[in-house]
């Protein structure tokens, strides 16, 4: 496998992956790391860092931000219903809905949030590259959820537990392959399980 960067040749065990990109581990490094928390690789250029000057991904680092603090997103056009909608619950007094937040640079992840659109409950995915030991990785809360969609609907995948609440990672093959069967899964994740018991 030839390194993204270098363009030298090495073997596939041994190289590291940034988004779709492999990299020989020199290259890598030079311009990437993982995330402390989530393991998620991380761009150097961009890279935030915690109290104790370790680099996180952005979604863990909100995690632990000031939720007062203000904020200058990018808006991109799959925001914008998003914007109107929380505008519209916020002056009408209702329950918001949103946008499932996303890697935007992984592979087919902005199709998969414009086709799942507004959810009632906030969830981070991220891509994986596709490894033997799993398939899925879920924050220990969504675990048994994804486990038993996952058995229910004869995917014969590994799942591993992640770190964090509300995240998932699905590795490329799934995203590639079974596209529409990933946004059912989400969905089932982010429904207002709550508003399904009064209606039940």
């Amino acid at each position: 496998m030839r390194c993204n960067s270098c363009e030298r040749e090495y073997d596939p065990d041994n190289m590291r992956w940034y988004g779709d990109d492999p990299y020989c581990e020199h290259c890598f490094y030079e311009s990437y790391t993982y995330c402390a928390r989530c393991d998620e690789s991380v761009d150097r250029n961009y890279c935030r860092y915690d109290s104790n000057d370790e680099p996180v991904c952005d979604y863990c680092y909100d995690e632990d931000s000031d939720p007062n603090a203000p904020d200058d997103p990018e808006v991109f056009d799959s925001n914008r219903t998003e914007i109107i909608s929380l505008a519209n619950n916020w002056l009408t007094g209702k329950r918001p809905k949103r946008l499932i937040k996303i890697n935007r640079y992984d592979y087919r992840l902005p199709e998969i949030q414009g086709g799942l659109g507004l959810v009632d409950h906030a969830l981070y995915l991220y891509g994986l590259q596709n490894r033997e030991q799993y398939q899925i990785k879920a924050s220990s809360n969504l675990f048994n959820r994804v486990s038993q969609y996952t058995t229910l609907n004869n995917w014969n995948i590994k799942i591993e537990t992640n770190t964090g609440t509300n995240r998932i990672g699905i590795s490329k093959t799934l995203r590639k392959n079974k596209f529409r069967e990933v946004i059912e899964l989400l969905e089932e994740l982010t429904v207002d399980t709550i508003s399904q018991e009064k209606a039940a």
